[in-house]
């Protein structure tokens, strides 16, 4: 097989896939799906006289038989979505969430082994590429023992309400547009916490590390504009390694949105922010006098295209599902590692609503925990990016 024929399951975040897939040489997209008129339509223009079938229904777009289909459906539709590729014979990469539930996660393992074909998770902040040092540096030692991680994921998103045709409003603008026929997003009531793999899965493939057990706290309701769901949630994580990970969802915080990641080790540490794009670095050759490194390593590599989707993490991501399935090898963010990042959340909720108690995460494989193999797909960095000493702006106090 010299191409990867490949259907893609809606055209709202699905759009980014389908001008990233459209430009690997490797796969061909064959069709696009989704019900919302103006959603097509703007496919359509897109491509423009690239030959593809656009279509309303998912079934549609199975009956042309792709090798493999991209999951961007409503979040709460993705795993069934899923089973539905896999049973249908196609290698599926599907967007975060992924799975709402144990039991889902549990479905797409079984339809996997059941069909035979692949299952990758969309975790596109894995694919950031600053985080290829981090690894690297985490595999020379120069942290020393990883004691500490945290994760962050700011994002406003007070658009709670949808209308029919997927366009999105606030509560608040519902009331004063006197607007009909709408409601909830899918996320409107989205435990803040069970989003959070855009930051744990990073680490833990950062840390080569799994979650064993979670407690964690909700934040309060004080956000009129997406009343279903907390303000936030904070989780503290154990590693089988013996890690602590702390990861913060908020997406009810009016804020810029932004990402951040930190690295504490017992001789060093790492961190980097979305709203600086640059690596603040200390390793253990340094005294702790000196202060930290900066590092201008950001989201994509040196000669990636930072345009092509969060940062160049998309594209990257996409063609990394491609080459997997194409050579036959198993994809990195297989179900058991998608289980890994997805099921902690998951858990990290229902410690919250017992009021913080510690809930233990289960390993969903039939053999232990080998290691992450994300690396073994994407590589990491030859060189050693040049380092000037950070100095932060003078203090003000006294």
């Amino acid at each position: 097989m010299d191409k990867l024929r490949i259907g893609i399951l809606g055209l709202g975040r699905g759009m980014t896939h389908l001008r990233n897939l459209i430009r690997l040489e490797n796969a061909e997209v064959i069709g696009a799906a989704d019900q919302i008129a103006k959603w097509r339509d703007r496919a359509r223009e897109a491509v423009g006289d690239h030959p593809l079938r656009i279509v309303n229904e998912f079934e549609e777009l199975l009956a042309m038989e792709p090798d493999a289909v991209v999951i961007a459906s409503n979040g709460r539709m993705q795993a069934a979505h899923s089973v539905q590729a896999l049973a249908a014979g196609c290698h599926v990469l599907s967007e975060v969430p992924g799975a709402y539930t144990l039991e889902e996660i549990s479905h797409i393992v079984l339809a996997q082994e059941r069909y035979g074909k692949q299952y990758m998770l969309a975790e596109n902040s894995c694919f950031l590429y600053f985080l290829r040092h981090w690894r690297k540096w985490v595999m020379q030692d120069r942290f020393g023992p990883i004691a500490f991680a945290e994760g962050e994921y700011l994002h406003y998103l007070p658009n709670s309400m949808i209308l029919p045709d997927r366009t999105k409003f606030t509560p608040d603008q519902v009331r004063e547009q006197n607007l009909q026929d709408v409601r909830p997003l899918w996320r409107a009531d989205q435990p803040p916490i069970q989003y959070l793999t855009h930051d744990l899965g990073p680490l833990l493939d950062v840390m080569d590390d799994r979650v064993v057990s979670v407690t964690c706290q909700n934040g309060p309701y004080w956000c009129s504009q997406a009343p279903l769901r907390t303000d936030g949630q904070i989780a503290l994580f154990k590693t089988a390694k013996g890690s602590l990970i702390k990861i913060m969802v908020t997406l009810n915080t009016c804020r810029p949105a932004s990402h951040n990641y930190r690295l504490f080790g017992i001789n060093g540490s790492a961190e980097w922010y979305t709203h600086e794009g640059f690596c603040r670095f200390f390793g253990r050759e340094r005294e702790e006098r000196q202060g930290w490194q900066r590092i201008n390593i950001g989201t994509a590599a040196p000669d990636g295209d930072k345009a092509a989707g969060h940062g160049g993490t998309d594209i990257a991501m996409a063609a990394t599902f491609v080459n997997a399935i194409l050579a036959d090898k198993r994809v990195p963010i297989d179900v058991f590692r998608m289980a890994d990042f997805t099921l902690p959340g998951i858990l990290a909720n229902r410690s919250a609503e017992n009021g913080g108690q510690p809930v233990a995460v289960p390993d969903l494989r039939r053999q232990p925990f080998a290691g992450t193999t994300l690396w073994d797909h994407i590589g990491l960095p030859d060189k050693e990016p040049e380092a000037t000493d950070f100095h932060s702006a003078p203090s003000t106090t006294q």
